[in-house]
């Protein structure tokens, strides 16, 4: 096959951070199973990246209104630009990463079956930037969804939301992986008292960094790294026994993991109305070996019962419900690794790749028998 990768909004973090790396390590596993794939991209940053095609935008104004309007045209210019260079590139088939529609993507339909990646319950999602944003997802998100071939979700509980369930489209759930060989198990580190790290965003309510600024306070004898968010988005001043790390390069992130007893993923999924999730973050912790806090349902983790994995409700009060029991995990988790072996078979991204390239597959022969 001929796949190409069409991202509507890939920005200078994403491709430093765990996004990015997801998009290289699914091209790459493509590219070994003998099949042909290039990254198309619209972005408001300067990047550069290997087999890849960006397309810049950005406001032309700073006056406020204008500096929408101006942005849009930008958005639009740089698309049809794409759309250009993918109509060149002759794909047998167009895999399309979910973003807000950028006028004019609906001509990508009639080049080749379009297959949509949703990450996210975009419905909730948008409304947290903003009313501009949420209502123009909502205006425009059916030109994606249906036009499309078919839709790889994130999880079961997308599948059943009522706007996508009523699509008709052939679905398949795959939750995000993490390349084993290329993510190696770290050794436990020797901490006096224990190091919680979540690796998050800053402002994605979603992740619950405030619930772990209340553990801070009620246990100073913890350690909590909070990478991806600083303490500007704080209210107020932290405790001293919270690092806020900011934006950390994924290479970086490693070497803080490295010095954690223990990893912790989305606390307040709630937030968005969501009970389910993947964390790529996570999936990178289970491959470095570290035990983790999980505050949601996941799609491949939380039906497995292993003492390195403390599972507490995805509810507002989770952590202050479950703070001794976060404390004392913390603490038993001290100088010790997970067995990731135990969990290869519902993680590795070479299994979840091969369902992805098959459902690819089934989509093209069913359009060849409609001819």
């Amino acid at each position: 096959m001929r796949i190409a990768y069409l991202a509507l909004g890939l920005n200078k973090f994403h491709f430093k951070g765990g996004v990015g790396n997801k998009i290289d390590t699914q091209r790459g596993f493509w590219r070994n199973f003998g099949h042909e794939e290039h990254l198309f991209f619209l972005t408001p940053d300067e990047v550069n990246h290997d087999k890849a095609t960006a397309f810049q935008y950005g406001p032309l104004s700073r006056l406020p209104l204008l500096k929408n309007i101006t942005r849009f045209i930008s958005r639009s210019s740089a698309m049809a630009r794409l759309i250009e260079e993918l109509r060149n590139y002759h794909p047998d088939l167009i895999y399309l990463r979910y973003g807000i529609y950028a006028f004019p993507l609906h001509k990508i339909f009639k080049l080749a079956p379009v297959i949509v990646e949703l990450n996210s319950n975009d419905l909730v999602e948008y409304r947290h930037y903003g009313w501009l944003s949420y209502w123009s997802n909502l205006f425009t998100r059916g030109i994606s969804f249906r036009n499309s071939s078919g839709l790889v979700l994130l999880s079961n509980e997308l599948a059943k939301v009522p706007e996508n369930a009523a699509l008709g489209k052939p679905i398949r759930v795959i939750a995000n992986g993490i390349d084993f060989e290329k993510n190696q198990p770290l050794i436990p580190p020797k901490n006096i008292t224990p190091v919680i790290t979540i690796v998050a965003s800053a402002g994605a309510i979603w992740h619950g960094v405030d619930k772990l600024i209340y553990l801070a306070k009620r246990f100073p004898d913890l350690t909590i790294n909070i990478v991806g968010d600083g303490q500007e988005n704080m209210d107020g001043l932290v405790p001293l026994n919270i690092h806020m790390l900011g934006f950390v390069p994924r290479d970086q992130v490693r070497d803080i993991l490295m010095l954690s007893d223990v990893a912790c993923g989305t606390l307040a999924l709630h937030r968005k109305n969501m009970q389910e999730a993947s964390p790529l973050k996570v999936r990178e912790a289970v491959a470095y070996g570290i035990p983790l806090i999980l505050g949601y349902h996941d799609t491949d983790l939380s039906e497995i019962n292993n003492e390195y994995i403390l599972n507490i409700p995805n509810t507002e009060d989770n952590v202050k419900t479950y703070a001794e029991e976060i404390r004392s995990f913390a603490y038993k988790m001290m100088g010790r690794r997970l067995d990731r072996e135990a969990f290869r078979a519902c993680l590795d991204q070479i299994h979840k790749e091969e369902v992805r390239l098959q459902f690819f597959a089934d989509i093209l022969e069913k359009k060849k028998n409609q001819i």
